[in-house]
Formats: C-alpha cells, sequence, structure tokens
C-alpha cells in the first residue's frame, strides 16, 4: 500500500500480490528407462514453423529423487533423450526437472528443462516425459520439448521398460 499527497489531496493505492508456497520438491522418486537403451520411435520436429518426421530409434533415462534407501534425494536430477535416424541426431541433455510426479508403481513424469543438442535442433528446451507402464512392463512413453520459439519435438511409442526402472513413494525401498 502507498499513500502520497498530491496539491494537499491524499491518494492511496494498494497492489495485491499473490504467493504460492513451493510444491514438494520430491513427492516420489524414480528411475526410468528403456530395455536394450534403444526402441524404435516416430518423432515429430517442428523448426521454424517447418514440420518434420524422422523415424529412427530413441533411448530415454530420468532418475529423479531416487535412493535405494527408504527416502528422496531431492539432488538426484537428470533426464536424457537421444533420438538418431539415418544421420539425423536429436539429443536432449543435461536435463533438470521443475517437477515430478508418480501415481502408484506404473506411471511417471517429469516436467523440466534440458539442452537440445544434434544436427536437428539445438537449445534450451521445456521437456515433459511421461511413462506409463503395463503389468506386462511394456512402457507407454510421451515427450513433448518446445523452445518457446516456435521449434518443437514430439514422440509417443511404447517400448519394454529396463529391469532396473523402480517407480515409488519415498519411504519404499526398492
Amino acid at each position: 500500500m502507498a499513500t502520497t499527497t498530491v496539491n494537499g489531496e491524499t491518494i492511496r493505492a494498494m497492489i495485491s500480490v499473490h504467493i504460492e508456497c513451493p510444491f514438494d520438491e520430491c513427492p516420489c522418486k524414480y528411475r526410468i528407462g528403456i530395455q536394450g537403451n534403444a526402441a524404435p520411435a516416430t518423432v515429430n520436429v517442428t523448426q521454424q514453423g517447418t514440420p518434420s518426421t524422422f523415424q529412427g530409434t530413441i533411448n530415454v533415462t530420468a532418475i529423479q529423487c531416487f535412493t535405494a534407501s527408504a527416502m528422496c534425494n531431492p539432488a538426484v536430477n537428470n533426464f536424457n533423450i537421444a533420438f538418431g535416424s539415418g544421420g539425423n541426431t536429436i539429443n536432449f541433455v543435461m536435463g533438470r526437472r521443475i517437477s515430478i510426479q508418480c501415481d502408484g508403481n506404473n506411471f511417471a513424469r517429469v516436467h523440466g528443462v534440458a539442452n537440445a543438442t544434434g544436427n536437428v535442433i539445438n537449445g534450451i528446451f521445456d521437456v515433459l516425459i511421461e511413462l506409463q507402464i503395463s503389468p506386462a512392463n511394456i512402457g507407454n512413453w510421451t515427450i513433448i520439448a518446445s523452445d518457446l520459439h516456435g521449434n518443437s519435438f514430439s514422440t509417443i511409442f511404447s517400448a519394454p521398460v529396463s529391469s532396473a526402472t523402480f517407480i515409488g513413494d519415498c519411504s519404499v525401498v526398492p
């Protein structure tokens, strides 16, 4: 609130500010990946408004808040995506979370930022990775990335999950 006097007249103004408390940095923990470190995928890319489609292989790994004991470690914060198609490469490296979510032991989501490298797209991208695991340990993956300047990457594919994959509450010991 501010008050001032102009030409003998008092003027008051007030500005409202909305503050949200930070979310739980580690509401759960997980380590996810693709069996054999590669799966076939079709990727849609938009570069400066021009769409392209690539077919190739993809590998996705993410480790968030994971520890092998009954706790979560906020310092564990990494995800990477590597895609290749006939000499074209798209990699999202040094991924860092903004938020994560788990549902039971078969769904994980990470929203964060990563550095896109390769010979197709480059720069800092906002990235969303979602994994839904079936009872047969087949992962249904969704990846959406955008640099907020008209460049984007997206894919939906299925692949067996790695044997090291774990999704759970912080109190669970893998």
